[in-house]
């Protein structure tokens, strides 16, 4: 049935549809579809009207057609009764598949999933018809036209009236089908677009709050470097800082002060005397191996101990451990007049900020990024929407 192969050619690529020449805004495609979309549907409609009332006085002979058959006697034929039984059940199951061929045919809706009247749809849903009915039902057509012949080929020749009837009205409306498709498909780009374009705002939206966070928070940083400015300024500050100068240079010379300490002690005599006592003797090494790391550990105490008992103790030693003694005190009594320096925490928030600032552009440049590929995006489907009516000899005006 030569049903099957123009159903294979509607759905290809289309040729160029012959339509008026026009040109349209984007701003007009919109419109432009949806009148387009309820002109076809009105032919839609036609064609499927028309298509249904073929289906219903087809159905309607081959239903009488059927009953001839099943009332042709085969017992009266001269033929075994092997052939008979051939016969009988060819013409069972024919029966069968007509039935549900008709079943199928009077089904079929020109409605697609959205519940839109669709030519296309029931253009498929006949052809499907058709091809399970032609698949199923040969061989069973072959069996019972041994002894049902001309009965039989009357079913036949129904089934190809009704294939020209409507491979006629599919012909004479090929165009309304490939229209309709091209319309639903810019109908659904243009929604896309829409979409679009709501996106790239809430994106603009997005990038200018951010924005707005980012110079707030450069003009908070600013605010903090002004106070940073005016309080390293300040004459107390500047004390401070001279303070703490004075502080780090005596710590430094009481470091020689020890150094020169340990120039006066006899570490080889300490040992000695100390070696049986593996207690004492311990303390020694660490004085001897790193004397500032256990001097400023320790102390002076156990050193003191061990001079004073082991008789090594000199007036030099006792005098210079006096003036360590004396300028350590000295310098814990400057430090204690030594303020907190209110610039730190100011800076560690400066940091902060810095950090938010930073991670807050990397993010406006992921927006910025996510805006582009949402422009090439739109252009890529506006294009595909310029082809299709470049298709209908509609011409797309550039803004």
């Amino acid at each position: 049935m030569k049903i099957f192969n123009f159903i294979k050619k509607i759905f290809k690529k289309s040729e160029k549809i012959e339509e008026t020449k026009e040109k349209i805004t984007f701003y007009e495609i919109k419109d432009f579809i949806e009148k387009k979309i309820k002109e076809t549907n009105t032919k839609e409609e036609e064609a499927i009207s028309l298509i249904k009332d073929k289906i219903t006085s087809f159905t309607g002979e081959l239903r009488e057609k059927i009953k001839i058959v099943n009332e042709v006697d085969i017992e009266s034929k001269e033929k075994n009764d092997k052939v008979k039984s051939i016969v009988y059940e060819g013409r069972k199951k024919y029966v069968e598949f007509l039935e549900r061929f008709i079943y199928a045919l009077e089904n079929a809706e020109g409605k697609d999933e959205k519940n839109k009247t669709n030519l296309g749809k029931i253009i498929e849903d006949i052809n499907s018809a058709f091809t399970r009915f032609n698949e199923n039902s040969g061989k069973s057509y072959e069996r019972a036209t041994i002894l049902i012949g001309k009965e039989m080929g009357n079913t036949r020749e129904s089934l190809k009236n009704l294939s020209k009837e409507l491979i006629t009205i599919f012909s004479e409306n090929k165009n309304i089908i490939l229209i309709s498709k091209r319309l639903f498909l810019m109908d659904a780009k243009m929604n896309e677009i829409k979409d679009i374009k709501e996106n790239l705002l809430k994106i603009d939206e997005e990038i200018a709050s951010i924005n707005d966070k980012i110079i707030k928070k450069k003009k908070e940083n600013e605010k903090i470097s002004e106070e940073i400015k005016s309080i390293k300024e300040s004459a107390e500050y500047i004390k401070n800082v001279e303070k703490e100068k004075s502080i780090i240079l005596e710590e430094k010379e009481i470091e020689e002060e020890m150094l020169n300490l340990k120039q006066l002690i006899d570490f080889k005599a300490l040992s000695n005397f100390f070696h049986i006592f593996e207690d004492k003797m311990a303390i020694v090494k660490l004085y001897r191996d790193d004397f500032l790391k256990e001097f400023r550990k320790s102390g002076d105490g156990p050193l003191l101990n061990l001079l004073n008992e082991s008789k090594l103790n000199t007036a030099k030693i006792s005098e210079a451990i006096k003036q360590i003694q004396k300028r350590a005190q000295e310098i814990e009594k400057t430090k204690s007049t030594v303020k907190k320096d209110e610039t730190k925490i100011l800076i560690f928030n400066m940091e902060k900020i810095n950090e938010e600032i930073n991670n807050m552009e990397k993010e406006e440049k992921w927006k910025e990024k996510k805006n582009e590929e949402q422009k090439i995006n739109q252009d890529r489907i506006l294009k595909l929407i310029e082809d299709e009516l470049n298709l209908m000899d509609i011409e797309l005006e550039k803004n």
